[in-house]
């Protein structure tokens, strides 16, 4: 019996002995000084704004154009006798180069007998005369007029039987060949003229604002490896808006374009180019990166640590840049990186690293 009571009280003891010497240790423990534990603020970048002029740059593109195409047609009818070996498509020719010659055989039968008319009419006038027969007189002077009329219309008519090119050009289509029969007002070419080209450019109205007619313009476009250049000047901007895409044509002009003493390279019809416009400064105003520009056109003001969300005029857009006039003064701070959460009243860091 006491054995067994001894059995039973054994494990209260050790469990009251383990309390008593954990509730010892607890009490010998010395404190721990409580301390503040600082939160790191949020780090963003940020930019100084300066107001001034800010010289923007206007991108468009555009194909390369001939300022005249033309249609040439033939004024006579008759074979095709001859062609000139740089009647070709794609092929360049000067002014007054003489492309093809229709057999000018019935022409000249014509111009013959046009001063055979006037040989005729002029010996009538002279008998007449001699006569003193003076409605006779009048009829011989009448045909005299009208052989000259003739003549004329057989020299040109004999003249067109070699059809030349108006301009200097470039043989865009060759539309007829040697030994075919070709009639009045039938077309025998496309000519492209060669001494200046033309780029329309389409631009957007605000941007066309920008521009003064004599701002500088270049044109590149990548041919082979290289990536060739171009000056060219503003011929004109048109006064009406594209109903389709919302845009102003600004036409740009290139002198000589392929001369390769103006030019590095020549300057192909039908290529697709790249304008770059110089555009007017724009006063009182700031370039800022898009990265500084919220969705709804503000950007997020740094001042004593804490960002205020404030309302921009957005006057340009060029490439990762935007041009603000308005909204901003000198001074102010500008956040330029984008955090996951950012909201007015937040407190940040500066870190420009």
């Amino acid at each position: 019996m006491f054995k067994k009571m001894i059995k039973r009280i054994i494990p209260v003891g050790i469990v009251i002995a383990a309390v008593v010497v954990a509730t010892l240790m607890v009490a010998s423990r010395e404190k721990l000084s409580s301390a503040d534990v600082a939160q790191p603020l949020p780090q963003v970048r940020a930019i100084d704004i300066v107001l001034g002029d800010v010289p923007v740059t206007i991108i468009a593109h555009g194909t390369v154009s001939a300022r005249i195409e033309l249609e040439l047609a033939s004024e006579v009818t008759g074979r095709v006798e001859s062609v000139a070996p740089q009647f070709e498509s794609g092929e360049m020719v000067t002014s007054g180069t003489v492309l093809l010659k229709v057999d000018p055989t019935i022409y000249r039968l014509a111009l013959a007998e046009a001063k055979a008319a006037l040989a005729s009419a002029k010996n009538a006038l002279a008998d007449a005369t001699a006569l003193k027969r003076s409605a006779l007189m009048r009829e011989s002077e009448l045909n005299i007029e009208a052989a000259h009329q003739r003549i004329e219309k057989a020299e040109q008519d004999l003249a067109y039987t070699e059809i030349k090119a108006p301009f200097d050009a470039v043989i865009d289509e060759k539309l007829v060949d040697f030994g075919q029969f070709i009639s009045t007002g039938r077309t025998v070419a496309r000519l492209l003229s060669s001494e200046t080209a033309e780029v329309r450019l389409p631009v957007k109205s605000a941007e066309v604002g920008l521009i003064d007619t004599s701002s500088e313009v270049m044109l590149s476009a990548k041919i082979g490896e290289k990536r060739q250049q171009w000056k060219a000047r503003i011929l004109r901007i048109e006064s009406r808006v594209d109903r389709q895409t919302r845009v102003i044509p600004v036409v740009v002009e290139v002198n000589a374009p392929y001369e390769l003493s103006v030019h590095a390279y020549r300057l192909p019809l039908g290529l697709f180019v790249t304008a770059t416009i110089a555009g007017k400064p724009i006063s009182a105003a700031a370039r800022l990166p898009i990265s500084a520009l919220q969705t709804d056109d503000t950007v997020f003001v740094l001042s004593n640590n804490t960002l205020q969300r404030r309302k921009v005029e957005i006057v340009f857009r060029e490439g990762d840049s935007v041009v603000v006039n308005g909204g901003l003064e000198n001074g102010d701070v500008i956040v330029i990186s984008r955090l996951e959460v950012m909201f007015e009243g937040m407190k940040v860091e500066r870190s420009d690293a």
